[in-house]
């Protein structure tokens, strides 16, 4: 155990005094969290805005307060002629017309809501899922009441309204309502992101020491094979989690972020780490030089983070490719903590995803395991 901690502490040492290490594992997660962290933290002032609009009825106001109830617009209302003009100004993200003839157009079965759009970005696709919502919503309550008064229609709408049970959220139902789990896991998945240069940089370190001869002389020093390798992952490992811990502990300072129940959050991000640890061994494995290993990892690692949901949520990506992102460790990462972070905790998803990443890490150090040559 002496030897492995001997192998640990030496490949520390050297690892902390490299200057663009340090930079590409610490400096650069924490600028790149900061700058676009505090973008979304006061993305509350910038909340895309959408225009309704509706006629003096109950019915209208109390389908406009349904469509209110998604904080994550701003609802303003506008003439049929003002809402035109903004989105084809793209001013607006969208706008809404909430029509008179509401019942006749449920008998039809024509579409409750009119949508003006000048092009789907992002901002829309989110929108339309809580417009699908609302009009389903409209639909049942007036399925209900079409056979009494006509005043039960907007009282239920009312009801409806005021029940917080039916607020549409874009994450899962947090048990902290104040935590703000799209900015938390921007900062997790910035981590991911340059841990997995940092470490596939460290681990390729073993490709310059056997080309310098200080990885023969390992060979045949005391110290077996497998206390060398274990001293080696050891290293990488503490180094991951040296920088996950900064991270974690900056953007709290920061930004005064949470990161969900420690009991799960620390098991689980270790091993997102092992598996980070292995994927730099298996780059180590199957490359000759240090420098094809760094053009591989850039590729490998920037397409997959793109793939996996690292830089935008994966639900608004085509079906098609959510599932190619099934074949990536960073999607089913980026699951698990969100279910952590948000203090959702649903068992069966976390099994999944730690079970996925248990395949994806044997894989990772099968592959480098096979291709390191220890002579």
């Amino acid at each position: 155990m002496r030897k492995i901690w001997t192998i640990l502490i030496l490949h520390l040492m050297a690892f902390f005094k490299s200057p663009g290490v340090l930079v590409l594992m610490f400096v650069m997660p924490v600028l790149f969290s900061g700058i676009f962290g505090g973008m979304t933290m006061n993305s509350e002032q910038n909340k895309p805005i959408v225009n309704v609009v509706l006629s003096d009825t109950e019915n209208s106001g109390q389908i406009l307060n349904l469509l209110a109830k998604d904080q994550h617009y701003e609802w303003k209302k506008a003439t049929r002629q003002e809402a035109e003009k903004n989105v084809a100004a793209q001013d607006v993200a969208a706008a809404v017309v909430i029509p008179d003839d509401i019942g006749e157009r449920i008998s039809a079965s024509k579409p409750l809501l009119d949508i003006i759009v000048q092009r789907k970005n992002e901002s829309y696709l989110a929108l339309s899922a809580h417009l699908e919502g609302t009009a389903g919503l409209v639909l049942r309550s007036y399925q209900a009441t079409s056979k009494l008064d006509s005043d039960a229609f907007p009282k239920v709408l009312e009801t409806i309204t005021n029940n917080k049970g039916v607020t549409v959220e874009k994450q899962t139902i947090q048990k902290d309502k104040q935590t703000n789990v799209e900015a938390n896991l921007m900062f997790v998945g910035f981590a991911m992101m340059f841990m997995m240069f940092g470490l596939s940089g460290a681990a390729s370190t073993i490709l310059e020491e056997r080309m310098g001869g200080t990885w023969g002389r390992l060979m045949v020093s005391p110290a077996s094979k497998l206390q060398i390798i274990l001293g080696y992952l050891l290293a990488y490992f503490f180094m991951g989690w040296t920088q996950f811990a900064i991270l974690m502990t900056t953007m709290n300072l920061m930004f005064a972020t949470t990161w969900g129940n420690l009991t799960y959050l620390i098991p689980f991000a270790s091993l997102v780490i092992l598996s980070v640890v292995g994927f730099g061994l298996m780059i180590a494995g199957l490359v000759k030089t240090k420098q094809q290993a760094s053009a591989i990892s850039a590729v490998l690692i920037v397409s997959t983070c793109m793939l996996g949901g690292v830089y935008w949520p994966i639900d608004i990506v085509p079906e098609l490719m959510q599932k190619i992102a099934l074949g990536v460790p960073q999607s089913w990462a980026m699951s698990g903590f969100k279910e952590i972070i948000s203090g959702s905790l649903h068992s069966a998803t976390l099994m999944k995803d730690t079970l996925a990443l248990v395949g994806f890490s044997a894989i990772f150090f099968f592959i480098g395991l096979r291709g390191i040559k220890f002579e």
